[in-house]
């Protein structure tokens, strides 16, 4: 952003990579009809096979998306709902007794804890046990952090060099991120494995997954590699939105309060311990929503969510943004999940 900020809408960040930060230019890259493809850079991550996320060919993606997308519908997720549940309770009754014995909660980690137990509930039907155990006991969270920097630094170099850097003995960074890229292959296929032998009827991503396979459409060692992708995919970036809101409201006594009136409203009365307020609950609560997206854009994935002639101070925290009567301009360029055909599977 800093860059945009001094060089203008358009910054060379790499060989072949520039960044753009101009706002019509979204749908003439991403729009269904531009013609645009993916570039070598995420050649990086693959492991085992392309995946939905960095396969570069349109058809391969179209075809991907089709036997993911009954995963990710509305009926599928809302039957996953009382699995996710489960975790946000046993989440909220351990962060309560760290609360009661006065220590203090670091919600970096607790938020990465909840991520990534729903996901591997979502993935292959069963958490990773972070939250029940108060600990990553595989250094999963550490493992997907390193191989995410690597990753990200050897897709920035030109195709040619990457398989090299492996031998760059001098330089621990590369050794140590392409090592934790196998750790996780290796978590990942292990996972997946043991879902596999675990004859439950029970819906997850997988049990959908099988269902393609059992129908010839898709591989089990594409399956392998979509389920390690999700792992990534869905946890890291949950827990990193998690832990900003947190930050940015408990910095804010007037959002708290405001907050806490609006839920009292919704929800009236004393709740159970274990009570999880539904989506459908959720969703409309204005200031709630208001304050998730502004924190998103808080810290943007992308230049665009902070181009000051879209997003007016973008430096400051003010969910009221998304409350105000020209909203549409906003929701227009809001763009965590990118948009149009290759837009985040998982966005909704």
């Amino acid at each position: 952003m800093e860059q945009h900020r001094k060089y203008g809408d358009f910054v060379q960040i790499a060989p072949d990579h520039v960044s753009i930060n101009l706002p019509e230019a979204a749908p003439d890259i991403y729009g269904h009809k531009s013609g645009c493809l993916k570039s070598d850079f995420y050649d990086s991550f693959l492991q085992v096979t392309p995946v939905v996320f960095n396969v570069w060919d349109p058809t391969a993606h179209q075809r991907k998306r089709k036997f993911l997308n009954p995963a990710f519908s509305a009926r599928a997720l809302s039957e996953f709902e009382p699995s996710m549940d489960a975790e946000l309770s046993c989440w909220r009754r351990q962060l309560m007794d760290i609360a009661k014995s006065g220590a203090d909660i670091d919600f970096t980690v607790w938020s990465n804890y909840l991520a990534f137990d729903v996901i591997g509930r979502f993935a292959f039907g069963k958490s990773f046990g972070f939250i029940a155990q108060g600990k990553d006991q595989y250094n999963l969270i550490a493992t997907v952090d390193t191989r995410g920097e690597v990753l990200n630094a050897l897709g920035t170099l030109p195709a040619h060099l990457r398989p090299w850097m492996k031998y760059v003995y001098f330089d621990p960074f590369w050794s140590a991120g392409l090592r934790a890229a196998s750790n996780l292959a290796s978590l990942g296929r292990s996972a997946y494995f043991d879902r596999k032998n675990n004859t439950s009827p029970q819906k997850d991503l997988l049990s959908y997954l099988f269902a393609a396979k059992d129908h010839g459409d898709v591989g089990e060692q594409e399956i392998i590699a979509e389920s390690i992708s999700f792992i990534v995919g869905g946890s890291d970036t949950t827990s990193s939105t998690i832990t900003h809101f947190i930050d940015f409201v408990s910095r804010d006594r007037v959002l708290q309060r405001d907050l806490q009136e609006e839920l009292d409203a919704a929800f009236p009365g004393v709740q159970e311990l274990d009570w999880v307020p539904s989506y459908q609950l959720l969703k409309d609560l204005p200031l709630l929503n208001a304050a998730l997206k502004e924190t998103i854009v808080s810290v943007p994935t992308c230049g665009l969510m902070s181009n000051p002639t879209i997003f007016k101070d973008p430096t400051k925290f003010r969910p009221e943004r998304w409350m105000d009567t020209n909203v549409n301009e906003l929701v227009e360029h809001f763009l965590p999940f990118s948009t149009g055909n290759r837009a985040c599977i998982g966005r909704k």
